[in-house]
């Protein structure tokens, strides 16, 4: 089996870590299986054993994925959003529908399960039933089965005898399906045979003449399925199984529930069981049988193949463990994802250790264990092998190879736990000093601020911080820490005077934001230092700078806010950013700002703040949610790396951090092909190189300053046309002339 690669990216491309190692449906055509994750969709060729993806990323409108379904008439792929937006996959062309999305409509706005039967996709929608003409790419009708006094939610919908019917909350209603009157409630009429013809019905299949309707009765200790020809009878019951979807068969249908798919031949007979994969406990949400084999979305398994019904084998995709991103940190081309987090009051989510790491493009996962919520990752500058993790009652954790080496609780070490006698230590911020000493924030214990040193003491400064939460510690260039304390108590600064055994010397301050205008801001999100050593704090209200921080102790030190001349003619500003609340901040090697947002997306600014280089949204990007949880730049290849509140995604950016001298200077893609349309790059290079790109025989075509380490090049001339074929030569200048280098690249028009 085929997967697709990972080259390397081109600069502005983006790439999507979604979770693939999850199905929670599956449909099957002649020649693809199509299952959804819930963000994304697992398209497997069976022809040529090829796996790959669809996410926003390449052409899906959205990410939330509610259920999908496959025409074979008309070799499409009806995708409903949990938005009730629609796409239509056909011919590797997407057509979105999104009339339902747009439409008010009072109350649950929902698409349960969608059925495909001639030209039309039937959507079985909490307000009713939608159909779709798949040949015209819109709504045809919709149609509203029920007693007409009040809403009905509609869970599946079956064919038969040129009949449709309607699993609703309110019974089996059944109609037919040429009269073109369905949008009355009147011509539907309720199949009164069952024992509870008033009950919640959640899934029906139309086989062997026979209707079989799926009873879920929440005081019922399981499901009851039953079976209708002219009279109604029960057909199976098992306590404790709740079934979760029935699906027709070659010969008959299947009828799937979490521990097992029960396959029935047409006379209703159970010819097959599966419950077991050999390798793993099954958590099935949908089973399709497709000849032989037999098709399954399994919540944890993905999706799987079951050849000849019984050499069962997982078809996923490499992800991260989960879709949660509550931190990100990358460095030197290692990204460290912590899906563990709290919730604004700051109490435990109770999430498992989902730590993800991704490295030379491949993933790995950290053994989770009994230990809860990680919270932060720090990586050893000197050692990309090795980190540490802070978690929100498991202590501290150290790794090298990603192997747990060490873990620091209150029994081993001097962190304390909230609640004596009980594994509650919590854990928030990390940072390294230049010896080598880590930094740790703890909540709701004496000594707020711990360190662990190089040799393995520990020292424990004797402030405890008056605030009930203690959040995220950075280091300054100048020794200093500054500290965020979360919901609305600002930040805390602390000056160990480079002595921190030696408290007597030290230095704090506890304050709220306070500008230039003398505005107070209480809540703090986050903070970083940039290449010129000024703080960047992120509060409800936009950013804001500390200029010269270092003179926080000795003077009342205001911050500055980034005024944008509206240029009206009313020599009036305004801030920026200023009605949004920056939950991340990230410098690039070019000392640009990308600012994470809770509700509007990224930006990237300026290195002085004062120009909006990019911002990327829902709408004007693939970026899969507008609320940005975190943010983390790669030095070593410029990606940004967005973690919202939907899931993980990157972006190639345009600057790296520039070495010391030119260090393995090279370009990509090269050669540089015909079909080619984005940006090359020359990565490798010095802070702000001088860049002088000339054809073969030394004309030259472009010339550029480099952003950090990288500088692009968009394969024009200066008169806006694309350079003809042949090889091209870069030259490399440090800006004071003093290192020069020369690579080449190949390009083909």
């Amino acid at each position: 089996m085929s997967m697709m690669s990972y080259a390397q990216t081109p600069v502005g491309s983006w790439s999507d870590h979604l979770v693939y190692n999850t199905t929670d449906c599956v449909t099957v055509g002649t020649d693809e299986v199509y299952a959804s994750t819930g963000s994304s969709i697992i398209i497997y060729n069976k022809g040529f054993a090829e796996l790959k993806k669809m996410s926003r990323n390449n052409g899906l409108t959205e990410t939330g994925i509610s259920t999908i379904s496959w025409s074979e008439e008309n070799k499409t792929l009806v995708i409903a959003y949990t938005s009730t937006n629609v796409d239509l996959l056909k011919n590797n062309i997407i057509y979105n529908i999104p009339d339902i999305s747009r439409k008010y409509i009072p109350g649950k706005k929902e698409i349960n399960r969608i059925r495909t039967n001639g030209k039309y996709a039937y959507m079985a929608c909490s307000f009713g039933i939608v159909v779709i003409d798949l040949i015209k790419k819109e709504i045809y009708d919709t149609w509203e089965p029920g007693n007409g006094s009040e809403t009905t939610e509609v869970w599946d919908i079956a064919f038969g005898k040129s009949r449709i019917y309607a699993a609703t909350d309110m019974g089996v209603y059944s109609a037919d399906l040429s009269n073109q009157g369905l949008s009355y409630f009147g011509n539907w009429d309720l199949v009164n045979l069952f024992q509870s013809p008033n009950g919640k019905y959640t899934s029906l299949i139309y086989s062997g003449d026979r209707l079989y309707a799926n009873l879920s009765d929440p005081l019922a200790a399981g499901d009851q399925v039953y079976v209708v020809n002219d009279i109604s009878s029960l057909f199976s019951f098992t306590s404790g199984v709740f079934n979760k979807s029935f699906d027709s068969a070659p010969t008959g249908f299947t009828v799937s529930s979490s521990a097992s798919v029960k396959y029935y031949n047409i006379n209703g007979s159970l010819t097959k069981t599966i419950s077991s994969y050999g390798w793993a406990i099954p958590n099935i949400s949908q089973a399709i049988v497709d000849n032989e084999d037999i098709w399954i979305a399994d919540l944890n398994s993905g999706l799987i193949r079951g050849q000849n019904m019984s050499e069962f084998t997982a078809l996923t995709l490499p992800g991260p463990v989960s879709n949660n991103a509550f931190n990100i940190t990358s460095y030197n081309g290692k990204t460290v994802i912590c899906g563990g987090a709290t919730d604004v009051s700051w109490n435990n989510q109770g999430r498992p250790l989902q730590v993800s790491i991704y490295e030379n493009n491949n993933w790995t996962f950290l053994p989770s264990g009994t230990i809860i919520d990680p919270m932060r990752t720090l990586i050893d500058p000197d050692n990309n092998n090795h980190m540490f993790v802070s978690t929100w009652g498991g202590g501290l954790l150290e790794y090298e190879n990603n192997n747990l080496i060490k873990q620091y609780t209150e029994t081993n070490s001097p962190l304390q736990t909230i609640i004596p006698g009980n594994p509650f230590v919590r854990i928030c911020g990390l940072a390294v000093d230049k010896s080598k000493n880590l930094w740790l924030t703890q909540t709701g214990v004496p000594g707020s601020i711990k360190v662990l040193k190089s040799d393995g003491s520990w020292i424990v400064n004797p402030l405890t911080i008056d605030a009930p939460t203690i959040g995220d510690i950075i280091i300054t260039g100048k020794n200093q820490k500054w500290i965020i304390l979360p919901r609305g108590y600002g930040l805390f600064i602390l000056d160990d005077n480079k002595t921190p055994e030696i408290f007597t010397d030290d230095r704090s301050k506890k304050m709220l934001v306070q500008d230039t205008e003398n505005q107070v801001i209480s809540f703090v999100y986050s903070i970083a230092e940039d290449l010129d050593g000024n703080i960047w704090v992120g509060t409800d209200q936009g950013p804001v700078i500390y200029f010269n921080p270092e003179n926080v102790f000795d003077s009342d030190l205001k911050a500055s806010r980034i005024k944008i001349p509206r240029n009206d003619g009313t020599n009036l500003a305004d801030y920026m950013l200023k009605t949004e609340t920056i939950t991340s901040i990230a410098i690039d090697g070019a000392n640009r700002k990308w600012l994470g947002t809770a509700s509007s997306g990224a930006y990237l600014l300026s290195p002085d703040g004062t120009t909006q280089i990019k911002s990327f949204n829902e709408q004007n990007s693939p970026l899969i949610s507008n609320s940005i949880v975190t943010l983390a730049v790669d030095n070593k290849t410029g990606d940004v790396w967005f973690g919202t509140s939907k899931g993980v995604q990157s972006y190639r950016g345009d600057a790296t951090t520039g070495g010391d001298k030119f260090t393995k200077v090279y370009t990509f893609p090269n050669p540089v092909r015909a079909d080619f349309t984005g940006n090359v790059t020359i990565t490798g290079l010095i802070k702000d190189s001088q860049i002088r790109i000339t054809d073969i025989s030394g004309n030259l075509v472009y010339e550029t300053v480099s952003d950090g380490g990288q500088a692009s090049w968009d394969l024009k001339t200066y008169n806006g046309r694309r350079v003809a074929t042949g090889v091209y030569l870069v030259f490399c200048a440090s800006k004071d002339g003093s290192q020069s280098c020369v690579t080449k690249m190949l390009v083909i028009k």
